[in-house]
Protein backbone atom coordinates (compact mmCIF):
# COMPACT_ATOMS: atom_id res chain seq x y z
CA UNK A 1 0.00 0.00 0.00
CA UNK A 2 2.40 2.66 -0.93
CA UNK A 3 -0.11 5.46 -0.38
CA UNK A 4 -0.04 4.61 3.51
CA UNK A 5 3.69 5.05 3.24
CA UNK A 6 3.02 8.62 5.34
CA UNK A 7 0.75 6.43 7.81
CA UNK A 8 3.21 3.99 8.39
CA UNK A 9 6.21 6.38 9.06
CA UNK A 10 4.30 7.77 11.59
CA UNK A 11 3.55 4.52 13.71
CA UNK A 12 6.93 3.89 13.88
CA UNK A 13 7.73 7.56 15.13
CA UNK A 14 5.10 6.89 18.02
CA UNK A 15 7.15 3.55 18.91
CA UNK A 16 10.12 5.47 19.40
CA UNK A 17 12.38 2.24 18.70
CA UNK A 18 15.89 2.20 19.42
CA UNK A 19 17.81 2.37 16.01
CA UNK A 20 20.13 -0.95 17.20
CA UNK A 21 17.31 -2.94 18.89
CA UNK A 22 16.57 -6.58 17.39
CA UNK A 23 12.99 -6.50 15.95
CA UNK A 24 10.45 -8.63 14.77
CA UNK A 25 8.13 -6.98 12.26
CA UNK A 26 5.10 -9.63 12.51
CA UNK A 27 3.31 -9.92 8.85
CA UNK A 28 6.15 -8.38 7.11
CA UNK A 29 4.53 -4.75 6.30
CA UNK A 30 7.39 -2.23 7.62
CA UNK A 31 9.89 -3.65 5.23
CA UNK A 32 10.88 -0.06 3.75
CA UNK A 33 10.20 1.83 7.54
CA UNK A 34 12.33 -1.11 9.29
CA UNK A 35 14.92 -2.64 6.58
CA UNK A 36 16.84 -4.10 9.55
CA UNK A 37 13.93 -6.22 11.50
CA UNK A 38 13.22 -9.31 11.08
CA UNK A 39 10.12 -10.02 8.81
CA UNK A 40 8.05 -12.48 10.27
CA UNK A 41 5.35 -13.58 6.79
CA UNK A 42 2.78 -16.18 6.46
CA UNK A 43 3.59 -17.03 3.29
CA UNK A 44 6.60 -16.91 0.67
CA UNK A 45 7.72 -13.13 -0.90
CA UNK A 46 10.75 -12.45 -2.15
CA UNK A 47 11.70 -10.08 0.82
CA UNK A 48 15.13 -10.16 2.61
CA UNK A 49 15.17 -10.85 6.03
CA UNK A 50 11.79 -13.08 5.97
CA UNK A 51 11.00 -15.81 7.72
CA UNK A 52 8.22 -18.21 7.26
CA UNK A 53 5.99 -17.88 10.66
CA UNK A 54 2.86 -19.66 11.87
CA UNK A 55 0.98 -16.99 14.08
CA UNK A 56 0.60 -18.71 16.97
CA UNK A 57 3.69 -21.06 16.76
CA UNK A 58 7.16 -18.64 16.06
CA UNK A 59 10.12 -20.07 15.40
CA UNK A 60 12.12 -18.03 17.77
CA UNK A 61 13.77 -18.95 21.19
CA UNK A 62 12.44 -17.13 23.99
CA UNK A 63 12.92 -13.23 24.77
CA UNK A 64 15.17 -12.40 21.33
CA UNK A 65 13.39 -9.23 20.53
CA UNK A 66 13.40 -6.20 22.30
CA UNK A 67 10.34 -5.06 20.09
CA UNK A 68 7.78 -6.78 18.12
CA UNK A 69 5.73 -4.50 15.81
CA UNK A 70 2.61 -5.47 13.29
CA UNK A 71 0.33 -2.88 11.06
CA UNK A 72 -2.26 -3.94 10.53
CA UNK A 73 -1.66 -7.95 10.28
CA UNK A 74 -3.71 -8.93 13.49
CA UNK A 75 -7.12 -7.52 11.29
CA UNK A 76 -6.35 -10.56 8.99
CA UNK A 77 -5.95 -12.96 12.36
CA UNK A 78 -9.15 -14.81 13.43
CA UNK A 79 -10.31 -13.60 16.96
CA UNK A 80 -10.64 -16.80 18.45
CA UNK A 81 -6.59 -17.23 17.82
CA UNK A 82 -5.49 -13.78 18.72
CA UNK A 83 -4.69 -14.46 22.19
CA UNK A 84 -2.22 -17.55 21.09
CA UNK A 85 -0.89 -14.93 19.13
CA UNK A 86 -0.34 -12.43 21.50
CA UNK A 87 1.22 -15.16 23.73
CA UNK A 88 4.10 -16.03 21.26
CA UNK A 89 5.22 -11.91 21.21
CA UNK A 90 5.41 -11.86 24.43
CA UNK A 91 7.16 -15.02 25.10
CA UNK A 92 9.68 -13.87 22.23
CA UNK A 93 10.02 -10.55 24.07
CA UNK A 94 12.95 -9.75 26.29
CA UNK A 95 12.24 -8.32 29.89
CA UNK A 96 10.98 -4.47 29.75
CA UNK A 97 10.39 -5.00 26.37
CA UNK A 98 7.89 -3.76 23.64
CA UNK A 99 4.74 -4.50 21.97
CA UNK A 100 3.01 -2.46 19.15
CA UNK A 101 0.57 -2.91 16.35
CA UNK A 102 -2.18 -1.18 14.61
CA UNK A 103 -5.54 -2.82 14.05
CA UNK A 104 -8.75 -0.83 12.11
CA UNK A 105 -11.33 1.04 13.98
CA UNK A 106 -14.66 0.41 11.99
CA UNK A 107 -16.29 3.31 12.22
CA UNK A 108 -16.37 5.80 8.88
CA UNK A 109 -15.75 9.35 9.57
CA UNK A 110 -16.96 10.80 6.21
CA UNK A 111 -18.38 8.96 3.07
CA UNK A 112 -15.18 8.55 1.49
CA UNK A 113 -14.26 6.16 4.53
CA UNK A 114 -18.03 4.92 4.18
CA UNK A 115 -16.87 3.25 1.14
CA UNK A 116 -13.60 1.24 2.99
CA UNK A 117 -16.46 0.13 6.00
CA UNK A 118 -18.64 -1.43 3.00
CA UNK A 119 -16.05 -3.34 1.90
CA UNK A 120 -14.16 -4.28 5.23
CA UNK A 121 -17.72 -5.77 5.89
CA UNK A 122 -18.18 -7.80 2.43
CA UNK A 123 -14.51 -9.01 3.53
CA UNK A 124 -15.24 -9.83 6.52
CA UNK A 125 -18.36 -12.04 5.45
CA UNK A 126 -15.78 -14.24 3.30
CA UNK A 127 -13.63 -14.58 6.20
CA UNK A 128 -10.60 -12.60 4.98
CA UNK A 129 -10.82 -9.93 7.41
CA UNK A 130 -12.06 -9.87 11.27
CA UNK A 131 -13.17 -7.07 13.02
CA UNK A 132 -11.94 -7.01 16.57
CA UNK A 133 -13.18 -5.50 20.19
CA UNK A 134 -10.97 -2.81 21.78
CA UNK A 135 -12.09 -4.00 25.21
CA UNK A 136 -11.02 -7.57 24.09
CA UNK A 137 -8.01 -7.18 22.74
CA UNK A 138 -7.27 -4.90 25.59
CA UNK A 139 -8.26 -8.04 27.94
CA UNK A 140 -6.04 -10.36 26.14
CA UNK A 141 -3.08 -8.46 26.43
CA UNK A 142 -3.63 -8.29 29.63
CA UNK A 143 -3.87 -12.22 30.28
CA UNK A 144 -1.11 -12.97 27.93
CA UNK A 145 1.70 -11.29 30.36
CA UNK A 146 1.25 -7.57 29.28
CA UNK A 147 1.31 -4.63 30.95
CA UNK A 148 1.07 -0.95 30.85
CA UNK A 149 -1.63 -1.27 27.75
CA UNK A 150 -2.50 1.90 26.01
CA UNK A 151 -4.77 2.49 22.85
CA UNK A 152 -4.51 5.86 20.62
CA UNK A 153 -7.57 6.34 18.05
CA UNK A 154 -5.47 7.36 15.20
CA UNK A 155 -7.78 9.40 13.02
CA UNK A 156 -6.46 9.38 9.07
CA UNK A 157 -7.61 11.46 6.05
CA UNK A 158 -5.38 8.50 3.15
CA UNK A 159 -7.16 8.35 -0.34
CA UNK A 160 -6.97 5.30 -1.67
CA UNK A 161 -6.17 5.71 -5.46
CA UNK A 162 -8.29 5.00 -8.15
CA UNK A 163 -6.05 1.68 -9.45
CA UNK A 164 -6.54 0.48 -6.02
CA UNK A 165 -10.28 1.06 -6.29
CA UNK A 166 -10.34 -0.29 -9.77
CA UNK A 167 -8.76 -3.47 -8.19
CA UNK A 168 -11.38 -3.84 -5.17
CA UNK A 169 -13.94 -4.02 -7.86
CA UNK A 170 -12.63 -6.64 -10.47
CA UNK A 171 -12.32 -8.79 -6.94
CA UNK A 172 -15.73 -8.08 -5.74
CA UNK A 173 -16.72 -9.00 -9.15
CA UNK A 174 -15.56 -12.34 -8.96
CA UNK A 175 -17.03 -12.86 -5.58
CA UNK A 176 -20.04 -11.94 -6.89
CA UNK A 177 -20.07 -14.56 -9.47
CA UNK A 178 -18.79 -17.51 -7.28
CA UNK A 179 -21.74 -16.53 -5.41
CA UNK A 180 -24.19 -16.20 -7.86
CA UNK A 181 -23.14 -20.11 -8.75
CA UNK A 182 -23.75 -21.02 -5.28
CA UNK A 183 -27.18 -19.38 -4.88
CA UNK A 184 -25.86 -16.55 -2.44
CA UNK A 185 -27.50 -12.82 -2.06
CA UNK A 186 -25.11 -11.48 0.73
CA UNK A 187 -21.80 -10.60 -1.26
CA UNK A 188 -24.18 -8.83 -3.93
CA UNK A 189 -25.92 -6.96 -1.34
CA UNK A 190 -23.18 -5.79 0.47
CA UNK A 191 -20.94 -5.35 -3.22
CA UNK A 192 -23.85 -3.62 -3.95
CA UNK A 193 -23.66 -0.82 -1.83
CA UNK A 194 -19.87 -0.04 -2.09
CA UNK A 195 -20.31 -0.16 -6.24
CA UNK A 196 -22.65 2.63 -5.38
CA UNK A 197 -20.81 4.93 -2.41
CA UNK A 198 -17.45 4.54 -4.26
CA UNK A 199 -18.65 5.62 -7.28
CA UNK A 200 -20.31 8.76 -6.09
CA UNK A 201 -17.73 9.66 -2.83
CA UNK A 202 -13.80 7.33 -3.71
CA UNK A 203 -12.73 5.31 -1.14
CA UNK A 204 -10.23 6.44 1.76
CA UNK A 205 -8.59 4.40 4.80
CA UNK A 206 -10.28 3.89 8.31
CA UNK A 207 -9.11 5.38 10.83
CA UNK A 208 -7.08 2.92 13.52
CA UNK A 209 -6.40 1.70 16.95
CA UNK A 210 -2.90 1.74 17.87
CA UNK A 211 -2.27 -0.27 20.71
CA UNK A 212 1.07 -0.57 22.56
CA UNK A 213 1.77 -2.66 25.61
CA UNK A 214 5.19 -3.89 27.86
CA UNK A 215 6.53 -7.15 28.08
Amino acid sequence: MPYAAKDRQEFIKRINLTPDARILDFGGMLVEELPSAVFGITTKRPMTGAVIIKPTLLPFKNSVFKSVVSYHYFDLIPSDILKFTFEEAARVLDRDSSFSFMITQWAAENEAQRSSLFFNELLKSTGALFQHDFEEVSRLLSESGFSEITAESVKRDIVIPGEFAKSHLLMLGNLVKKEKEQGGELIKTLARQYFKNVKVQGEAMLPAIHFTAKK
